[in-house]
């Protein structure tokens, strides 16, 4: 429910009522850091029971997380944080104008 139904409550407020730019930009953080624990609270709901409780009564009946390894928290938090390295690679690499305009105006 909190993944789902209270961001989107945090959206409508934001679009209906009149909020000052910087509160603005962390209820849209807050939002989508909602939607992706939403997102990864199903996901985890589907596959982990999915495999805890097959219709056949075989293969994983128990899971523990490792900590290391091939399937692990520290592969989990490395690919989660994947795509903000290569966000940072390409701001630097290819600045947007946005970018170029606010150190250009602060210079």
């Amino acid at each position: 429910m909190l993944g789902m139904f209270l961001p989107l409550l945090i959206l409508v407020l934001v679009r209906t009522v009149r909020f000052n730019e910087d509160l603005r930009k962390l209820l849209y953080f807050t939002s989508s850091l909602l939607i992706l624990v939403g997102i990864f609270s199903m996901r985890w709901n589907v596959v982990i029971g999915g495999q805890l409780y097959s219709k056949s009564l075989r293969g994983l009946m128990a899971y523990k997380m490792e900590i290391t390894g091939i399937e692990s928290l520290a592969m989990a938090l490395a690919l989660l944080a994947l795509p903000f390295i290569f966000l940072t690679v390409l701001f630097w690499l290819l600045p947007p104008r946005w970018m170029e305009t606010q150190s250009a105006d602060s210079t």
